[in-house]
């Protein structure tokens, strides 16, 4: 990617000089698989958001998890935003390394289109990859999309712990903030969250490193591009 631009005077605050880590402990914790539980029903396991939007926000949840974890960034490149890889490292789980092997070998794509690419089949692939890691019960033989947590209460929880902070006032970590931002994204705040504060949410996704900021937006933009051409 010779055209690349991270530190256009535009979006110098998009590019990170180093591998951008949070700490995040992908094998305790995944940002798609919290917001698949969010977006679904605790116990039947009912989809709360139209598939169309929940496939764009965990596709942009699974593009969190490169972020994340250090793989990829934003840049700007031929006046378009665009996925950066950091580090080619394979990760283990099987749903980000596809992903980032894509991203590795078509890097020209525009940050709009690996999101659209990865929606068509993000609800079947997360739920997969939560299924084999006894987080779902496997579908049953009945034609339904609907697959139940194992456990109710940690399919709970991380729609839980948003609530109370926003409850009680205080701040998330950074993992969270994105889920908060990607729920706010595809609308499934009005559906899932206890208080709707503006307030708060704006401060929350103002408080994240700028390629994080962007994720949210350009799913923002996608979920409206999608509302607007079913019309």
């Amino acid at each position: 990617m010779t055209d690349l631009h991270p530190y256009n005077d535009k979006f110098n605050d998009l590019a990170i000089r180093s591998p951008f880590v949070v700490g995040v402990n992908p094998s305790r914790t995944r940002l798609a698989n919290d917001l698949f539980f969010v977006m679904h029903d605790n116990a039947t396991g009912r989809i709360r958001l139209h598939a169309r939007l929940a496939g764009l926000g965990l596709a942009a949840a699974i593009l969190g998890e490169l972020m994340l974890t250090g793989r990829t960034t934003v840049g700007l490149a031929a006046g378009q935003i665009r996925l950066v890889v950091l580090d080619t490292t394979p990760p283990e789980d099987a749903l980000t390394r596809a992903a980032l092997g894509h991203i590795i070998a078509e890097p020209s794509h525009r940050f709009h289109t690996w999101l659209q690419f990865l929606a068509r089949t993000a609800l079947a692939d997360v739920a997969a990859r939560m299924t084999a890691d006894g987080l779902l019960h496997p579908p049953g033989r009945r034609l339904s999309r609907r697959q139940a947590p194992v456990d109710v209460n940690v399919a709970a929880w991380p729609g839980g712990r948003v609530n109370l902070a926003i409850q009680r006032g205080e701040r998330l970590n950074v993992q969270d903030n994105v889920l908060l931002g990607l729920l706010v994204a595809t609308g499934g705040n009005r559906l899932v969250l206890w208080e709707q504060s503006p307030r708060y949410f704006a401060d929350s996704i103002a408080s994240l490193p700028a390629p994080l900021r962007e994720l949210i937006a350009q799913t923002e933009a996608a979920v409206g591009d999608s509302i607007i051409s079913r019309r």
